[in-house]
């Protein structure tokens, strides 16, 4: 009776199992993969996953506990990659191993060179409790060149692709493109030589339990990388990344919106969250994005929306119940210690941002930082912005020698412009809601201290409950309305005291 239950369970036929569920088991051991770290295991695994792809009904594609070098692979429909505990799958540094996949992005070139890739696929899952490693600070990927001291940065040895410039030279770990119902599970991702995981022109993503370790001296390294994509949700999962934790962005006409990205723990040498446009064609409206119950620690800029480059609306992102502290890790880096920064600029005179951003909400923030809020529009009005329920400390715990600056790069000159540390530095907005805000200069007072509150060009401007410790000045920089609101109480008071008294 035993044996028939078991069999009931498991079956083995043609070289992979079936479940009771009707799902084929493919092991890549049967393919003749070697895990002793060495061994190129490329065409013995491409080789498993073609015969899952044959199966046409969902399956599984084994990874059993051991160090499995090899080359990009792509995973086909209705497979779900499993990695068992203590199982590696390890990006190899040959760069004949990988090929041209078209990329959609200006930033990284013609070309991506994809470890891993997801096109045109469905019902796919990479899960397990094994990890994936990109390979790059880690051997046999060894794809360090260089090393700068004074920003403690690692410089990535390009390779020599066609089709490809700059830092677009190396492979991103994961790409999606142009799918549906793609799902990370329980998965652990390390040592990206590039963006970690790339989601473009897909839709009903899943990201659950996953654990993103980059080396933060490594640029570019994303955590997560979303391009014109929708019906997102990103959760309970722990990011650490050289570059952006989270990088939202438009690269094209497509519409990005029901993002949520929620429970999370992020460590970035850039920004934690990014909600961005970067090129001409970003003409796909973004909007319905919620980030909720974030802790984001020791980065260079927490919450950043900016875009540079296109004409779309940005509009309903809710940022809330999150606890953030950031300091200055030094020019070489993006970012200037910013817990909040929010800023509609372009790149150039040929790169033009001339969109909108509206409707956009921070509450239930706690916020430490050697450098306050930046919100400020140019090439367009912001629309909209509210501040709710926030304490922000502002402090000097860093040991770097520059003192914190705004920061606008890419964009038009200037791309750094020196200031002093205002608690929220805010110009060019059109509904400015400011509700119980509570502002800590921290002692011994800093050279570089500016102001409480630097408002300039603001209109229908709402303040209630605006508390400002250990600091001087409570705000300068009114705009003209508040001006003329200034004049008309100076000449009613003089005319009440001259005729009146």
């Amino acid at each position: 009776m035993r044996i028939f239950l078991f069999v009931s369970y498991i079956i083995v036929v043609a070289s992979h199992l079936i479940t009771a569920q009707g799902v084929a088991v493919f092991n890549i051991l049967d393919d003749g993969a070697i895990g002793d770290g060495t061994t190129d295991n490329t065409q013995s695994i491409r080789h498993t996953l073609i015969r899952a792809a044959d199966y046409n009904l969902p399956s599984i594609v084994l990874v059993p506990a051991g160090d499995f070098l090899t080359g990009s692979l792509q995973i086909p429909s209705n497979v779900s990659l499993h990695l068992a505990s203590n199982a590696i799958l390890r990006a190899s540094d040959n760069a004949s191993l990988y090929s041209c996949v078209p990329s959609i992005t200006t930033d990284t070139g013609p070309c991506d060179y994809p470890f891993l890739l997801v096109d045109h696929a469905h019902n796919v899952y990479l899960e397990g409790e094994g990890r994936i490693d990109g390979g790059a600070n880690s051997p046999p990927g060894h794809l360090v060149r260089d090393y700068k001291e004074s920003s403690n940065m690692l410089i990535p040895i390009e390779w020599n692709l066609p089709n490809c410039s700059g830092y677009s030279c190396r492979p991103k770990l994961l790409v999606v493109r142009n799918s549906s119902s793609v799902n990370l599970i329980n998965i652990t991702i390390t040592n990206s030589p590039l963006w970690t995981i790339t989601i473009v022109e897909s839709d009903h993503i899943l990201f659950d339990n996953v654990t993103i370790m980059g080396d933060r001296r490594w640029p570019n390294n994303d955590g997560i990388d979303l391009i014109n994509s929708r019906h997102v949700i990103i959760r309970n999962s722990n990011i650490i990344a050289g570059d952006d934790c989270i990088a939202i962005i438009s690269h094209g006409p497509s519409s990005m919106f029901n993002i949520t990205v929620e429970n999370m723990n992020l460590q970035s040498t850039s920004a934690g969250i990014k909600v961005s446009a970067y090129d001409r064609n970003s003409t796909g409206n973004m909007y319905d994005m919620i980030f909720r119950n974030v802790r984001i620690t020791d980065t260079n800029r927490g919450l950043c929306v900016a875009p540079r480059w296109g004409s779309n609306i940005i509009s309903n992102l809710l940022f809330e119940h999150m606890n953030i502290e950031t300091r200055f890790f030094g020019l070489d880096w993006w970012g200037s210690a910013e817990p909040i920064y929010v800023t509609g600029l372009s790149t150039n005179a040929d790169q033009l941002w001339t969109g909108m951003l509206k409707n956009i909400t921070f509450r239930n923030i706690i916020a430490k930082g050697e450098q306050g809020f930046i919100v400020r529009g140019n090439t367009s009005i912001l629309e909209n912005i509210h501040f709710e329920n926030i304490s922000l400390t502002i402090a000097r715990w860093s040991n770097v020698t520059e003192h914190p600056a705004h920061d606008y790069r890419p964009s038009q000159e200037p791309q750094m412009a020196w200031a002093k540390v205002d608690g929220i530095f805010a110009m060019d907005i059109d509904k400015f809601y400011l509700q119980d805000i509570n502002i800590d200069y921290q002692q011994p007072r800093q050279s570089y201290y500016g102001q409480c509150l630097n408002l300039s060009n603001i209109t229908q401007m709402v303040q209630n409950n605006i508390q400002c410790q250990n600091i001087d000045y409570f705000i300068s920089g009114q705009n003209s309305i508040e001006k003329l609101h200034m004049i008309y109480l100076f000449i009613s008071l003089a005319f009440f005291y001259y005729f009146i008294l």
